[in-house]
């Protein structure tokens, strides 16, 4: 018979380590137990006593009964993939942690949407299960569809996220400490609802921002792709590509970009740069996908960026702030100004170290350990009528929550 504390989640243990780079003997030193131990607790097959699990809630500043509750995400990831937006020699830690930064995200969203509701999720998805019979056209069509559906006309988008967002995709940005990970999307099994991880390790907004449309991209074209698919390396590259023409035909479209490039030179894209919000070396390969110029004019543009020493850094590059998400702080603010949730009671909740709910839900640091604000600048969002039972207010009212 086994003895601990009943309902101990291994996994939960497991994803923790992930998240702080620890190795089982790292972690056993810091509580006195062998690596053996450790990784019998991991796998389920011994249960930690008293005394361990309290000292892993406070190492890892978790609150108790995180670890009892079951891992929503577990068989998750085997029904739908995770798009990963990376650089080839991207470290795989920094792929893991993503992933379980996305797969936290999820849960907090979830145990958000039984007080509340996200705007609904108004996203439109490829019906292709084969990436392989995705041509350009559907990409070109998608992204015009997306457009379309979102009212955002043919010019420049001012903030891709908010964008994203109001179309009911959960985003968030983490630093995950590899400046070659870019990002990560998912569409749950749990709610159908997209999320969005976009890596915060960039000091290039213009970059950050191409990710999000590329991580956009992914749900849209790939949420009913299967996972073997992803798995294949030849497959994987085709998806990613994929990914990349749909954010440039969504960011640059066909029918207002071209008229503006008067003649594909570096200076006349650096020009437009200021207004669509794109890198000089996304606009090269935009012309080159619509046939804006030859294959001899594409190159002495690529050798002539390299030559002015813009192949990390272009001009302009530090003149814009990051987009930042907003939909999971707001509805943090909502349930604590509403009286839904104290502060405390919120984090006890969720479980998470109040540090790690701050960066997934884009909260100012330190939001989760102060007094609450004053009331400024508010905006409205209704709560679920059965939110009064959590001892918040009475069902179906108005209430004011942060415009950041």
């Amino acid at each position: 018979m086994r003895t601990g504390v009943e309902g101990f989640q291994g996994l939960r243990l497991k994803q923790l380590r992930a998240a702080h780079n620890l190795t089982l003997a790292e972690l056993g030193e810091q509580i006195g137990r062998s690596s053996s131990t450790l990784s019998a607790w991991e796998k389920g097959s011994q249960l930690p006593e008293a005394e361990s699990f309290g000292r892993l809630c406070q190492i890892f500043g978790v609150s108790r009964q995180w670890f009892l509750k079951p891992v929503l995400h577990k068989t998750d990831k085997h029904q739908r993939p995770y798009f990963f937006r990376s650089q080839a020699s991207a470290h795989k830690q920094a792929r893991e942690k993503s992933e379980l930064y996305l797969t936290w995200l999820q849960e907090i969203s979830i145990f958000l949407q039984d007080a509340m509701d996200w705007p609904p999720v108004n996203v439109p998805m490829l019906d292709a299960e084969d990436c392989r019979l995705i041509s350009d056209g559907e990409i070109e069509d998608m992204a015009r569809e997306c457009r379309l559906r979102w009212k955002l006309g043919a010019a420049p988008i001012p903030d891709v996220i908010q964008v994203m967002e109001n179309a009911g995709i959960i985003c968030t940005r983490a630093t995950l400490g590899h400046v070659k990970m870019d990002g990560v999307s998912h569409v749950s099994v749990i709610d159908d609802r997209p999320y969005a991880l976009i890596a915060g390790d960039k000091a290039n907004a213009i970059r950050n921002r191409f990710d999000a449309a590329h991580e956009l991209g992914h749900v849209v074209l790939h949420s009913r792709i299967p996972p073997y698919q992803y798995a294949k390396k030849e497959l994987y590259d085709l998806l990613e590509e994929q990914a990349h023409r749909f954010a440039s035909a969504f960011l640059l479209p066909s029918e207002s970009f071209p008229q503006e490039v008067v003649w594909p030179t570096l200076d006349n894209l650096l020009s437009l740069k200021s207004r669509w919000k794109v890198s000089v070396a996304a606009m090269i390969v935009r012309c080159r996908d619509l046939s804006l110029l030859n294959e001899q004019l594409e190159l002495r543009l690529w050798k002539g960026r390299s030559a002015r020493k813009w192949t990390k850094i272009e001009p302009g590059d530090d003149a814009y702030p990051f987009e930042q998400p907003k939909l999971m702080m707001r509805g943090i603010h909502l349930l604590v100004d509403s009286g839904v949730f104290d502060r405390d009671a919120l984090v006890n909740q969720i479980g998470l170290a109040p540090e790690i709910i701050e960066m997934l839900c884009n909260l100012r640091q330190g939001y989760l350990n102060s007094q609450p604000d004053g009331n400024t600048n508010v905006v409205s969002l209704k709560l679920k009528p059965k939110a009064s039972s959590y001892g918040g207010t009475s069902s179906g009212d108005i209430l004011p929550f942060k415009k950041s």
